[in-house]
């Protein structure tokens, strides 16, 4: 049959096909499914012609298939390839990348078809793949090295060389399938299970798919593999294209300055235009560096204005992009309304994040705060849980709105963490001042630097004795009270600590100098408590505690009898907002249907 024949129908592609060596045929078609969520209507922060997910949905009925273990209805049903019916009937080989980071039961099958008997290719369902071989079903466990590499990506080439088709799993060859699935024309399905996930598209979990002309042996998917595992090692959304990893995003807003971060997939020139309306007239050139991850401060600016930015880069290469144009204000006068947002452990879930981030953008803080864990473990051998996981998430709504964070325990090493976040310092602690409230931002991973006479500890007690700030805020990870079920002791089997007792001193330091709130995260629920001081409720001169570990990681659960410091408990995802007007204080929570599920009134200390 000759490459003519063998034309159909392109779906528009993502990116020219990869230069992948010459031993490995080059894909007719690829897509690779990143930046697929935006913020709504004008607010879009994402430039590039990228093939959407949900442009491959069909409405076609799949009969049943009975596969083991499913316990939930079809989320969707996918083509992926529009090809001639006979295509699949000559050699080729189709490709899926999968990342499985979650700990409920999702996942997806491949149905070939030929309209009328549906055959089981492969199901990859909680943690488990299941292939239908000669010899009959196997299944590969999560507990198995040769399942997931890096603990959550799985990579399988299915290879049909016109006689047999065999499958790999991670570059090594797993199965020869059922002679019989293959031997019609037809068409390849995909189908997603998600629906244990809420918000979760099928984008969240195959992350790319290729279709080949000609078989592929086992030292070409060998090679095929190693490459992906080099790609997703440097974090680097697309293999061969000039791109933006991070960003552009808000790290630091002041009434006069503004320092935006922003990472290519290799060192570029950068400019950034920006000015208080358009056409942008004023620009600012990155200072070269070794690095890909760049970082510019603007001064000069007025406070509690809208600036306009536009961010040019440019590789060694000549290739270039450019962000649209987005937007920040700066820092407004110490007299005026502000609001803030809170956000904690988004951990490994993109989909969550991102629905949290259409919910803030709909409420337009003026900033927000991170209570640590940014990703689930980011530490330096997993640069990808940043750039495929947190930046995928979070990234679009901190184009628009600065953010500010504290390190949690998933982000302990600060290897990525500091350079994402060259605002906080080296050892991951710092304040900085909005309005009339000042916010401390603390490493609660450095616990013995907070207890009395360590070296944070010193330092917030001299920030505090010298504020005269109205509205005083502090900020870590770790939970000084909680009603957690068991992080600080089984409260099913005993009564358990309520809280780090590490942070005693931090407690009382707080209370010594009347802190009006303390947010953190760490838990994946929330709690908001009495005011408290000397571990007692004192509605005068307590501490309000607000923990709020609901932006994505594993929902947790609370202890079986109420806490006596408790006001309010919830268990599930969820955001908070922080209104400040003079001498009052409101504090809302969110869960992502918008329904309010607490709120709370304060006047100033002062």
């Amino acid at each position: 049959m000759t490459f003519v024949l063998l034309l159909f129908t392109l779906i528009t592609q993502v990116f020219t096909s990869p230069s992948i060596g010459d031993t490995l045929p080059k894909p007719v078609e690829e897509f690779w499914f990143w930046n697929q969520t935006d913020l709504p209507r004008n607010g879009i922060t994402r430039s590039g012609d990228f093939k959407k997910m949900e442009d491959l949905r069909v409405d076609y009925q799949i009969p049943m298939i009975s596969s083991f273990g499913i316990n939930q209805p079809i989320s969707g049903v996918y083509k992926p390839f529009e090809v001639s019916e006979d295509f699949f009937s000559n050699p080729f080989a189709i490709e899926f990348l999968i990342l499985d980071h979650v700990n409920q039961p999702v996942g997806m099958d491949a149905i070939w078809t030929d309209g009328s008997s549906p055959q089981l290719i492969f199901l990859l369902y909680d943690n488990k793949i299941q292939l239908k071989g000669k010899q009959g079903e196997n299944w590969i466990s999560k507990s198995q090295p040769a399942a997931y590499w890096k603990k959550y990506w799985t990579h399988i080439i299915i290879s049909f060389d016109g006689i047999k088709s065999t499958v790999f799993v991670q570059g090594e060859k797993t199965m020869e399938l059922d002679a019989n699935i293959l031997k019609n024309t037809g068409n390849f399905y995909l189908r997603s299970f998600l629906t244990n996930e809420p918000y979760m598209q099928l984008h969240d979990f195959l992350k790319q798919t290729a279709l080949y002309q000609g078989s592929m042996d086992s030292g070409m998917i060998n090679e095929r593999f190693d490459k992906i595992k080099n790609q997703i090692e440097s974090g680097k959304l697309f293999p061969d294209k000039f791109h933006l990893m991070a960003g552009p995003y808000l790290s630091h807003i002041q009434e006069n300055a503004a320092q935006i971060v922003w990472e290519t997939d290799e060192p570029s020139k950068s400019t950034v235009h920006f000015g208080e309306k358009l056409p942008l007239v004023e620009k600012k050139a990155a200072i070269s560096s070794e690095s890909a991850i760049n970082s510019i401060v603007l001064t000069g600016l007025d406070a509690g204005t809208t600036y306009y930015y536009q961010v040019e880069m440019e590789s060694d290469q000549g290739e270039k992009t450019m962000t649209p144009v987005l937007t920040f204000q700066t820092v407004k006068l110490k007299n005026e309304p502000f609001l803030f947002g809170i956000i904690s452990d988004t951990e490994s879930r993109p989909h969550i994040n991102h629905r949290v981030g259409e919910m803030l953008w709909d409420e337009r803080p003026d900033f927000l705060i991170h209570l640590g864990d940014l990703s689930d473990g980011g530490k330096k051998d997993h640069k990808f849980e940043w750039t495929m996981e947190y930046f995928q998430g979070i990234g679009p709504l901190t184009s628009r709105i600065p953010i500010a964070t504290v390190p949690g325990n998933g982000d302990a090493d600060l290897f990525w963490y500091s350079q994402y976040h060259p605002q906080t310092g080296e050892k991951g602690y710092y304040r900085f001042d909005y309005g009339e409230a000042s916010l401390w931002m603390l490493n609660s991973n450095l616990k013995k630097e907070l207890q009395s006479g360590g070296k944070q500890y010193n330092w917030l007690k001299e920030e505090l004795a010298n504020s005269s700030s109205k509205w005083k805020f502090v900020v870590l990870h770790h939970a000084p009270y909680t009603s957690d079920e068991d992080d600080y002791g089984n409260t099913w089997a005993g009564p358990g600590n309520q809280g780090d007792t590490q942070l005693k001193d931090l407690v009382q330091l707080m209370e010594s100098y009347k802190v009006d709130m303390v947010f953190y995260g760490h838990l994946h629920t929330y709690m908001r408590s009495h005011l408290i001081k000397g571990d007692k409720v004192d509605v005068e001169n307590g501490v309000t505690y607000i923990q709020a570990g609901g932006t994505g990681g594993n929902l947790e659960d609370n202890a079986p009898t109420r806490t006596w410091f408790a006001a309010k408990n919830f268990r599930g995802f969820h955001y908070c907002t922080v209104q400040v007007v003079g001498e009052k204080l409101e504090l809302r929570t969110y869960d992502l249907t918008g329904g309010m599920i607490d709120f709370y009134s304060k006047f100033s200390k002062k």
